[in-house]
């Protein structure tokens, strides 16, 4: 209850367009989950997969929460680390996986930009030991040509 007025006091002090866009949020993808155990709330925090964690807990359980906190956009650690600070100015990504592709997705970082090239390098030992596995899965996928570029090798 106490949250609830809290939450109807902040969206009050905010700008028309903000509340009602904060509000919209709120209804579809936000919300208080009351959990018994840290170890529910990692269940809970990694099926959601939330594009914000706020990780306000007592500093010795930190960073076990934090390795079992596989499924989160970005994980925000203590009270003063707020999602304003992280985005404006600590350097957090802004773009983030929403509604829960944070399961499968991480941020959009400069890494994102730059280009890279794979490099791989086999001996004929390694093709020859490769060559079941590759035949198998170019005629599975319907690529003959792929196939036959190991089968008729000498």
């Amino acid at each position: 209850d106490a949250t609830d007025v809290e939450l109807a006091r902040q969206l009050a002090d905010l700008p028309a367009a903000r509340a009602e866009a904060a509000t919209a949020a709120l209804g579809t993808n936000g919300g208080c989950v009351l959990v018994a155990t840290l170890d529910e709330a990692l269940d809970v925090a990694n099926r959601y997969a939330p594009e914000h964690l706020q990780l306000a807990v007592a500093t010795a359980d930190v960073d076990r929460l934090v390795d079992g906190l596989v499924h989160a956009g970005e994980i925000l650690i203590g009270q003063h680390t707020p999602f304003s600070a992280a985005n404006f100015v600590i350097g957090c990504p802004a773009s983030l996986p929403t509604s829960g592709f944070a399961e499968v997705s991480s941020g959009v970082t400069v890494e994102a930009f730059l280009k890279r090239t794979a490099v791989a390098r086999a001996d004929a030992e390694a093709l020859a030991r490769m060559t079941p596995s590759i035949v198998a899965l170019a005629d599975h996928e319907g690529f003959p040509a792929h196939a036959n570029a190991v089968r008729h090798r000498p």
